[in-house]
């Protein structure tokens, strides 16, 4: 059987900010393996609707005027002053850069009436993330000044701990829409229904494209295998929610990396799975 031609990649970032917690000094290395890509969208998506996805924030890279503010990564609000991410997106941090995060976003490019814009006071990466394509890529991010809830802008619940989802899950961001290696990034924000795989299909088909990364016990996976519909660049540190028909949506992934051409048919999505860490998100909001 041939092997796809293809790449991992992860969805990546810059920033100067303070850090705490087991991170290490900021370096100007993002890249992954072969041909990463800097910014992300969702392959195969349809334009959300105006509030639909309010818990959903951009994270923004600039140094105004210079270089304006560009999203570089998604992320979901947990609570007036904690932002959930991946840990890809904040882990190589350029010097005399900055983040700042944006709410109540429809279309990226726009002045919004809604929009609600915070600087990052400090930053929280799951000591156990090595860096690139990796287990534990998730993050949390202190915000120096709390949100304001609205109607576009909302927290997002977290799953039961350690449950495994299953059923179809919903994925929103801004990532690229492009089914090739050259992204094609959207205005409006984007959204997609997408299955959920048990771990050991995920790994199965990782394998039969030729990819050795590791699918951790902590990740979970999406499809569809028959290709078309995926996270891409850009989608990096968003949310993957799973809806319930009769209680709240709970936030049970973060995107984390994907094989490129993104949506490529046999090649899974993999996302950190929410669920398994539960005591990590509430210990590091807790003692800070």
């Amino acid at each position: 059987m041939n092997k796809m031609e293809s790449h991992i990649v992860v969805l990546c970032c810059l920033l100067a900010i303070t850090f705490a917690e087991e991170t290490k000094s900021p370096q100007i290395d993002a890249e992954l393996t072969i041909d990463p890509l800097k910014i992300n969208r969702i392959v195969g998506g349809h334009p959300a609707r105006l509030g639909e996805f309010p818990h959903q924030v951009s994270l923004q890279l600039g140094r105004p005027p210079i270089m304006p503010y560009q999203h570089m990564c998604g992320g979901s609000i947990l609570d007036e002053q904690w932002i959930l991410t991946a840990g890809h997106c904040v882990k190589h941090l350029p010097d005399q850069m900055y983040l700042i995060v944006k709410a109540g976003k429809l279309h990226i490019h726009d002045n919004e009436p809604s929009e609600q814009t915070a600087n990052v006071a400090l930053i929280f990466i799951n000591r156990n993330y090595k860096g690139d394509v990796a287990p534990f890529d998730i993050a949390l991010l202190k915000l120096a000044k709390p949100l304001v809830f609205s109607k576009m802008v909302q927290p997002i619940g977290l799953p039961k701990a350690n449950a495994i989802p299953k059923g179809v899950a919903t994925l929103s961001g801004w990532g690229s829409t492009s089914k090739t290696s050259t992204p094609d990034l959207p205005n409006h924000l984007q959204k997609v229904n997408l299955p959920l795989l048990d771990i050991e299909t995920c790994r199965k088909a990782m394998r039969l494209v030729g990819q050795v990364a590791e699918v951790h016990d902590t990740n979970v996976c999406t499809g569809p295998l028959s290709g078309g519909h995926s996270s891409c660049s850009g989608d990096s540190g968003g949310p993957l929610l799973l809806h319930h028909e009769h209680g709240p949506s709970e936030l049970i992934g973060v995107v984390s990396w994907g094989v490129v051409p993104c949506g490529s048919p046999g090649a899974p999505a993999v996302f950190v799975r929410v669920s398994a860490f539960n005591d990590w998100i509430q210990s590091i909001i807790q003692n800070n």
